[in-house]
């Protein structure tokens, strides 16, 4: 084993090297690891996500009874139509599941995270090489505001496509299909998860994407302040909030909508890119940095500095904010809005030369009215929550932290990383079905190498040990 260090240095460098590349004829042996301890505990009665049903004051067909100017009109009133408890519930595992994930140490919740309405507190994400270029942007309602364009630069119109892109992205999530689908097919719980879905366990890319929408679109805020007052004609407010819903309605509404920012000028719900025929509603006036980042010039010159206009829903959760990250509070945006935007072709008559020119007092309303937004249940919901969270442990002891394996799969070896700055004694021991120790070695360094030609066919444990810590990793060779 010890002969293997050289080898080993060497196949880091080709792992690296050759990690994007894949072939359709798959070796006859391959490793797949898996964490012994990650199998979701879901409810023996799924989640009634079906059962989700729009609020009765968002699907006024006439915008004007609503007096906050957060209007209604030109949403998606179907958008939960087509949920189905089984397949909403197989995408949530897969939300939170990191075996989607190329190297297995990332999942769609690394960057949206329940508690910051499903983005993150950062300005940009790690991504599996390099941080990404955009701030994560939040899943909540995404399914009926505004859900006619999909990312900051509004390339996609279809949630699907909007899912798949970072799936398979080889910065984010990372994952090639193929291969996907073969490591799920080895797992002991996604086979019967598909099987509940879809009438039968065959996974497929169609239905991995599916799921995840399903999930996705049964996120939502509906039990936010702004909801229950709105049914009330917002008689329950107080009055600073009232002073806010004003200022809102007369100065941010042309551009914030509950639907497609166009609803403001009494357009319907499109389903190409609302930016193409408004395209300055889209300006935030934001002086342009020294990113390349163009918004929607990166791939329409014609349009440049434009991003998309998300929803304002649970804005308490999600700093930090804009496209890049680059205001923390809600009270540097509205400073903002009020005394920084920059003039450019875009900003029209929508954003005033200067800002808006608030005082003092009405950015502390504006900012009351904001809060009604906020919905803190649903950051805390376990419709939404980490089904892996709740995973009991096969002992009681410190788990080895960061332990991750790549490539996954492998061809004629696999490198297993994990936590150990200090150098410690770290055992290595192997073991198959039966409980019967097939290898066993020490390292104190951390990263360790197991080749597929010292195993025949067949189902391992992989055990590492640091002193009182921990971990267990499944491994198969087929």
């Amino acid at each position: 084993m010890k002969n293997y260090q050289l080898l080993l240095s060497l196949s880091v460098i080709l792992v690296l090297a050759l990690s994007n590349f894949t072939t359709n004829d798959r070796p006859a042996t391959t490793f797949i690891f898996t964490s012994m301890n990650e199998e979701p505990v879901l409810p023996d009665v799924p989640f009634a996500y079906s059962s989700i049903e729009m609020p009765d004051h968002l699907q006024r067909p006439d915008p004007d009874p609503d007096p906050s100017g957060y209007q209604s009109f030109g949403i998606d009133v179907g958008a939960f139509t087509e949920i189905e408890d089984n397949i909403a519930t197989l995408g949530r595992v897969l939300f939170y599941d990191k075996k989607l994930s190329a190297l297995e140490n990332i999942s769609c919740a690394s960057c949206h995270s329940q508690k910051n309405s499903f983005t993150e507190e950062k300005a940009f994400s790690d991504g599996v090489l390099v941080p990404t270029t955009r701030n994560s942007m939040h899943l909540n309602d995404l399914a009926w505001t505004a859900s006619n364009s999909f990312f900051w630069d509004m390339r996609h119109t279809d949630l699907n496509d909007m899912i798949r892109l970072p799936l398979t992205d080889e910065n984010e999530i990372g994952a090639d299909i193929d291969e996907l689908i073969y490591k799920l097919q080895f797992t002991s719980y996604y086979p019967e998860l598909f099987q509940k879905a879809f009438g039968d366990n065959q996974i497929t890319e169609e239905r991995i994407v599916t799921s995840l929408v399903n999930f996705i679109k049964t996120i939502n805020t509906f039990n936010s302040k702004f909801d229950q007052a709105a049914e009330n004609e917002f008689e329950t407010i107080t009055a600073e909030e009232q002073r806010g819903l004003d200022l809102f309605a007369s100065n941010c509404v042309s551009c914030h909508t509950e639907g497609p920012a166009l609803a403001s000028f009494g357009f319907p719900f499109f389903e190409t890119n609302v930016f193409q025929i408004f395209p300055f509603i889209f300006s935030n006036g934001l002086p342009v940095n020294d990113s390349e980042d163009r918004g929607v010039g990166n791939w329409d010159a014609q349009f440049k500095d434009i991003f998309k206009i998300p929803s304002l829903r649970n804005i308490e959760y999600t700093s930090p904010y804009m496209h890049d990250g680059r205001f923390e509070t809600i009270e540097e945006v509205i400073d903002f809005y009020s005394e920084g935007t920059v003039v450019n072709e875009w900003t029209g008559e929508f954003i005033p030369p200067g800002g808006f020119q608030f005082t003092d007092q009405e950015k502390a309303d504006l900012k009351s009215f904001l809060l009604l937004l906020s919905d803190p249940s649903m950051t805390t919901n376990p419709w939404w929550s980490d089904p892996f969270l709740s995973t009991t442990s096969v002992s009681d002891f410190e788990q080895i932290s960061d332990v991750m394996v790549k490539p996954n799969p492998v061809g004629e070896l696999s490198v297993i990383e994990f936590d150990n700055k200090n150098g410690d004694i770290t055992s290595i021991n192997i073991f198959d079905a039966t409980g019967k120790l097939m290898m066993s070695d020490q390292t104190r360094e951390s990263q360790y190498a197991i080749h597929k030609t010292d195993f025949v066919t067949g189902i391992y444990m992989v055990e590492l040990r640091q002193g009182a810590k921990k971990s267990v990793q499944k491994l198969i060779v087929q």
